[in-house]
């Protein structure tokens, strides 16, 4: 399967998503604005209004989290069946949503419908991090919040029985997960110094002028990235040479780029190559930030001094 397939397989996941989240926030507000039965424009009733406003912030909550997780191209061979993962978590997301938008107003089939979608985002959650290693802190937020959510259904469902109560916790719920993780939804840098990896061609079978080249420009990050006040990690300078010793492999080169990669906060992209892209990949799902220009990286010196 090649990387064009792969990325034709996140698109259709992506598109399919959009088009049944579409589809269900459309069918909710007509079902909100039109009677049932007269098929007439009506205006909804308090307790409807409260239930719809439950349904869309759960709506916006999850929409939020898959436009991050689907927003990345795949490129590396570990994905092919994460992509599954994804098309089978998402779509099932997707269609729970367009089932709760036909019967939203119906408060007994809300509490089983945040129970249902809470319960199974939780373990699609644990799944991914079990499986590829992602325990970033959007994910445990997000797994707290599920059993938390599922508790006070439960609670609300035999004891307080209160649309207001689902609905002053539901929109608490929201504000906090977006207060918590507003980074990882929408790329706000807290402007706090980064350890930021440096990922570019090498070119371990390129002539030596190429390999010369493409170091001098990794140290033209480098020296970018440091000049904003940030902590460069640039392996083209630490490794350069090591490719004519023989009893190094590439597999040793990974193995250092990759336990490096771990201790850093973000990765700049320099441009494609089956490293970077590896290392791209391995930084998306820890949850790392990505940067592609020096015009995106905060500066976090008081004084801003030029780029080279």
């Amino acid at each position: 399967m090649s990387n064009e397939y792969l990325k034709s397989g996140r698109q259709a996941v992506r598109l399919l998503y959009y088009l049944i989240i579409g589809l269900a926030i459309t069918k909710s507000i007509t079902t909100l604005f039109i009677d049932r039965i007269s098929n007439a424009f009506t205006l909804p009733t308090w307790d409807e209004a409260w239930l719809f406003i439950i349904f869309f912030s759960f709506v916006s909550r999850f929409f939020l989290g898959a436009y991050r997780v689907l927003s990345y191209d795949v490129d590396m061979e570990l994905r092919r069946p994460k992509i599954i993962m994804d098309l089978f978590g998402f779509t099932f997301q997707a269609i729970a949503f367009y089932v709760f938008s036909l019967n939203f107003y119906d408060r007994a089939l809300t509490n089983w419908m945040i129970i249902i979608l809470c319960a199974v985002d939780s373990v699609w959650l644990l799944l991914l991090a079990s499986f590829y290693n992602i325990w970033v802190t959007a994910f445990r937020q997000w797994i707290i919040h599920n059993i938390l959510m599922i508790a006070f259904v439960f609670a609300n469902m035999y004891l307080f029985k209160s649309t207001i109560a689902l609905l002053v916790v539901s929109l608490v719920a929201f504000a906090i997960d977006i207060l918590f993780n507003s980074e990882f939804y929408f790329g706000l840098s807290k402007n706090k110094v980064l350890k930021i990896f440096v990922a570019g061609p090498y070119g371990d079978n390129q002539p030596p002028e190429i390999i010369s080249a493409n170091v001098e420009r990794a140290k033209r990050i480098g020296k970018s990235l440091a000049l904003k006040g940030h902590i460069p990690l640039i392996p083209h300078t630490m490794l350069h040479g090591w490719e004519i010793d023989k009893r190094f492999k590439v597999e040793d080169f990974k193995r250092i780029d990759f336990a490096w990669l771990e201790e850093c906060d973000a990765l700049f992209y320099i441009a494609p190559s089956a490293g970077a892209n590896i290392e791209r990949e391995i930084a998306t799902r820890k949850g790392l930030q990505i940067f592609t220009s020096l015009k995106s990286v905060p500066n976090v010196k008081a004084e801003k001094k030029p780029e080279l």
